[in-house]
């Protein structure tokens, strides 16, 4: 018997895909679970508690990973709104329509904004630069290196980040500068 998938695992995943796929013609599952690991800090960065993240993360193979998102990219693959094309997917027309469907939603607009700027720091910076500084996050590293299953933390860095972006004078409205800011740091560790 399959979970219910919560509606933030389902627009989420659905946002993420559809801007992957934009970007890149494709995506892995594992990029959607990593750019909403990306999403949480922009929560976090907008003054939000990371408690209240709908999502929760556990480093898995190398990247975050999330049962609230993995059971409804599931749902999606399962209803077709996902189409797997070998070693990538792609968001069928169908899901396309969904998450237009959805993003208009008054529950969702705030969610929205996250989730672009997320994604359209592979515009601004090199996707894979983008990516591996990512995954150089110091709490997603350092569970990888441990192998350890445990919820990732996800708080240590946030004060970091807040300070690289008001060293740079950056509004806390603007999502897109502190995206690329903390892209930027991360690449430098």
């Amino acid at each position: 018997m399959s979970k219910q998938v919560t509606p933030e695992a389902f627009f989420d995943s659905l946002s993420l895909a559809h801007k992957l796929d934009n970007f890149l013609d494709g995506f892995k599952l594992e990029e959607i679970h990593l750019f909403s690991y990306f999403s949480s800090f922009l929560f976090c960065y907008r003054g939000n508690s990371i408690a209240t993240w709908p999502h929760r993360y556990i480093a898995s193979n190398g990247f975050p990973f999330s049962d609230t998102i993995n059971e409804a990219m599931e749902r999606h693959l399962q209803n077709g709104l996902f189409e797997n094309k070998n070693e990538y997917f792609t968001i069928s027309g169908r899901g396309t329509d969904e998450f237009n469907k959805f993003k208009v939603l008054s529950t969702f607009t705030k969610r929205e904004e996250l989730l672009n700027a997320a994604c359209t720091t592979t515009i601004l910076i090199p996707y894979s630069q983008t990516v591996r500084a990512l995954l150089n996050e110091p709490d997603l590293k350092k569970q990888i290196e441990l192998n350890n299953n445990e919820w990732l933390d996800q708080m240590s860095f946030y004060p970091q980040f807040k300070d690289i972006s008001e060293a740079v004078g950056i509004k806390t409205q603007d999502l897109m500068i502190p995206a690329v800011a903390l892209i930027n740091s991360l690449s430098q560790r």
